[in-house]
């Protein structure tokens, strides 16, 4: 009996030791130092993990909208360049109508328009073009057609709203000229691209080359003066009595814009 006391009071004994003990390292700064480390560590874990997490979504937003300005200013240069090209070619424009401007006034033409080219003869661009003026507009046949100073043509089919133009390039285009340096009174007569010839020149006839031929009001309803082309060349074939001169003519189908039509 005394025997099972003791080992009960040893027990209890040894309870309380260990007790002591833990309670001892319990509220030891050593335990409490390794407790908040123990607990620290995850959290400090956690909370880098979320601000990771942050960092990832707010590099998500600002690439995506890094993207999107990128695109929008893309596509402001794209209607800049646009914008540009538009001021460019008003400039052009606003440049070849006044130098049309300057033509009629130069030659005192009371009744002109301007007209816009808008489209070529189908079966040669030589040949002719038409224009966005009509019968509405008070265009008549034999009206004729200037650009750049030059003498391009004449109207020969006229529609409500559109007219057609044959160039001095035309083999059917015919008009009474006179030379600039020498006064010669000639019969111009067109011929192909760029080229026309003068006829029944007679041997007499002093016609120099790169003479300017122009306009006449001798047999002609045209305005006097209007350079229509150079001349060339000048040869004479062996049995016939007219010389063969060549003119060079200043209509230029490839970039015609704006053309004058001196109404009669």
């Amino acid at each position: 009996m005394t025997g099972n006391v003791k080992k009960i009071i040893l027990k209890i004994l040894i309870f309380l030791i260990f007790l002591s003990i833990t309670v001892a390292i319990l509220f030891s700064s050593f335990f409490k130092k390794v407790s908040i480390d123990v607990i620290g560590l995850p959290s400090s874990i956690i909370v880098s993990v979320l601000d990771n997490v942050k960092d990832f979504s707010t590099y998500i937003k600002d690439k995506k909208s890094l993207e999107d300005e990128n695109k929008n200013l893309k596509k402001q240069i794209e209607l800049l360049k646009l914008e540009n090209q538009k001021l460019s070619y008003l400039k052009t424009e606003n440049e070849e109508l006044r130098k049309l401007l300057e033509f009629k006034n130069f030659y005192g033409f009371k009744r002109v328009l301007v007209a816009k080219v808008v489209g070529f003869s189908p079966d040669n661009w030589v040949d002719g073009f038409f224009i966005d003026l009509g019968k509405n507009e008070g265009i008549k046949e034999g009206d004729i057609v200037v650009s750049k100073g030059y003498l391009i043509g004449t109207v020969n089919l006229v529609g409500d709203r559109y007219s057609q133009v044959m160039s001095v390039n035309d083999k059917n285009f015919k008009i009474t000229v006179r030379t600039r340096k020498t006064g010669e009174i000639c019969f111009y007569n067109g011929l192909d691209y760029k080229k026309g010839v003068l006829r029944y020149v007679r041997p007499e006839q002093d016609i120099r080359l790169s003479d300017v031929v122009e306009t006449t009001v001798v047999n002609s309803t045209i305005s006097e003066g209007i350079p229509v082309g150079i001349v060339r060349k000048i040869s004479t074939k062996e049995g016939e009595f007219f010389r063969d001169v060549e003119v060079e003519t200043f209509y230029y189908p490839y970039n015609l814009n704006y053309v004058l039509v001196v109404q009669r």
